[in-house]
């Protein structure tokens, strides 16, 4: 968390700054506690005057352009979000901030707020080297395209190495399929009725033709949800999103399933929680 649909949201909300020039781009004090920000503003403050002409997401990567060669490379890690404002001045409730950007002409800033700590946000000398980087480089058709790349899924899921694989554990490989984390894999698995523990040598043609259209539909519909909000996820305007309200199985163990009323059960797979309801699911 966040996943691909939240990024997707946030790449959108950050749009409206495309073909805007950066008056500032300031780590916070806060940032200068953890070694990947500190002592680098000088870094950053060759973007000052800067025009920011594109915000590109793959995967779970935003990637930003600028009216140079240099490039930056966003990750939203675990808790980062970022809230756009119509003032300078940090409100009180924006507790962890590690990023202000200010652009000119506008009265206008957008704040990386991350709590845990895990995003990213780094400079690279130009384009390509992003492209080179490994997580980038490795990564599958992207979940989020319209219309779904099914035939990229159904020949990347019929490599040999993972037929003797659980699909719960499979979806999260992001050189299958980019965007899927672990809310919509379950969700998808839900959707599509498949086991999370059925072996992907197990599944025949028709359901993998049902399981890419379950991806699609549900990845689509939490970015039209704005994403989801299950711990520390907000939208650009601060707020948490609405995604979770329609999940059926994600977060509910012990709940009866909407469908049967079933109890929904939770698995480990691979140290992450997986939700199902067994009798819907086989």
């Amino acid at each position: 968390m966040p996943e691909g649909p939240e990024v997707e949201c946030t790449r959108l909300s950050l749009k409206k700054f495309e073909s805007m020039k950066v008056s500032k781009l300031e780590l916070t004090q806060l940032s200068q506690k953890y070694n990947k920000y500190k002592g680098k503003q000088g870094f950053f403050e060759e973007f000052n005057g800067k025009i920011l002409t594109e915000i590109e997401r793959r995967g779970k990567f935003l990637i930003w352009h600028f009216n140079f060669p240099k490039v930056i490379l966003n990750h939203l890690g675990m808790s980062g979000h970022w809230i756009n404002l119509k003032s300078k001045k940090i409100p009180s409730n924006i507790t962890h901030p590690k990023i202000i950007i200010s652009f000119e002409d506008e009265e206008e800033t957008t704040i990386f707020e991350d709590i845990r700590n895990f995003g990213q946000f780094r400079i690279y000398g130009k384009y390509q080297e992003v492209l080179d980087y490994m997580p980038i480089r490795k990564l599958g058709p992207d979940g989020l395209k319209i219309p779904f790349p099914k035939n990229e899924f159904y020949k990347n899921l019929k490599q040999n190495r993972y037929e003797n694989k659980e699909i719960g554990r499979v979806l999260l490989d992001q050189s299958l399929i980019a965007g899927v984390g672990n809310i919509y894999k379950s969700e998808s698995l839900a959707l599509a009725k498949i086991d999370p523990k059925r072996l992907v040598k197990k599944l025949n043609d028709n359901e993998i033709e049902r399981l890419g259209k379950s991806i699609s539909f549900t990845l689509q519909k939490a970015v039209k949800s704005m994403g989801s909000t299950i711990q520390t996820y907000k939208t650009s305007l601060g707020e948490e999103a609405s995604g979770q309200s329609w999940h059926k199985v994600y977060a509910k163990a012990g709940m009866k399933c909407d469908t049967c009323g079933s109890e929904i059960l939770r698995i480990v797979q691979d140290k992450r929680s997986t939700f199902y309801c067994e009798n819907c699911q086989k």
